[in-house]
């Protein structure tokens, strides 16, 4: 199982560097190539999962002394998503090699290695987000989806597409120093980086932690008053536009407050606090 999880995680990545070095005539064929095989990994990863009948796999990937700096936790939500993520991207790649073509009319264009390179790098930065067991892993594929935006709403290089691309990214990435907040908070408090360790936590620290990551979820998932970003994130190619800014990535918000919420034995007025 650990193989596959990392085969799944790691493909995207390594199909970008591919499309990167490819002649642009084969960067669509490859870049569905590298979807298909993702997905195909995440489907076997998904059925090893079940055929072990396990309430949840963890997995430590990278660790300095004890602390836990990287690894993957597989579950049932998990495995859901991450079939979301990786399922949708495969179709939109798919969808993409007859929609960035010079017969569409709209926008007559054809795709080039770095439309391909950049989608495959969000599918596996979605697919590291959603299976990373710790705040660290988090933010490293928090960040990487808000650089894949920027690069995929500014695609077509208009001075609108470029303002559009830069303001997601500021505003993101603003969102994203909750999670700095929080990683940093957890691990003076509890010594590691692992997202079940959160049931440590007492006090201003819990509410520091669950803040930060509420804090960036709000960015992301372009919720006031961080909203501003996502009408003009539209400037992206329509498969963009359906992929990153409205299936996947602004449900990284949600994804976090969940893969945190379960892992705490939060107060009723820490829940009422951040529901208001």
């Amino acid at each position: 199982m650990e193989n596959l999880a990392l085969t799944t995680l790691m493909l995207p990545f390594i199909g970008a560097l591919v499309v990167s070095f490819s002649p642009q005539r084969r960067a669509a064929e490859w870049g569905v190539l590298f979807a298909a095989l993702t997905t195909l990994c995440m489907l076997s990863l998904i059925s090893a999962f079940y055929q072990a009948d396990k309430v949840a796999v963890t997995l430590t990937l990278v660790n300095v002394g004890d602390v836990a700096l990287f690894g993957l936790v597989i579950d049932r939500v998990s495995t859901l998503i991450l079939f979301v993520v990786v399922f949708l991207g495969l179709l939109v790649t798919i969808y993409s090699t007859g929609y960035l073509t010079d017969k569409n009319r709209e926008h007559p264009h054809n795709g080039t290695n770095r439309y391909y390179a950049f989608l495959l790098v969000f599918i596996g930065a979605m697919a590291g987000l959603v299976l990373s067991s710790t705040l660290l892993g988090q933010l490293l594929f928090f960040e990487i989806t808000g650089g894949c935006s920027w690069a995929l709403i500014s695609y077509y290089q208009s001075d609108k597409a470029q303002r559009s691309a830069l303001k997601a990214l500021l505003i993101t990435h603003i969102g994203s120093l909750g999670l700095y907040l929080a990683a940093a908070t957890l691990f003076l408090q509890t010594g590691t980086f692992v997202l079940s360790a959160m049931s440590e936590l007492h006090g201003d620290a819990r509410y520091l932690v669950y803040g930060g990551i509420l804090f960036a979820a709000w960015g992301k998932s372009a919720q006031l008053p961080m909203q501003a970003w996502l009408p003009d994130a539209m400037e992206a190619p329509t498969p963009i536009s359906a992929y990153l800014h409205a299936a996947s990535m602004v449900k990284v918000g949600g994804w976090h407050w969940r893969a945190a919420s379960p892992t705490s034995s939060t107060t009723r007025s820490l829940k009422a606090c951040f529901s208001l």
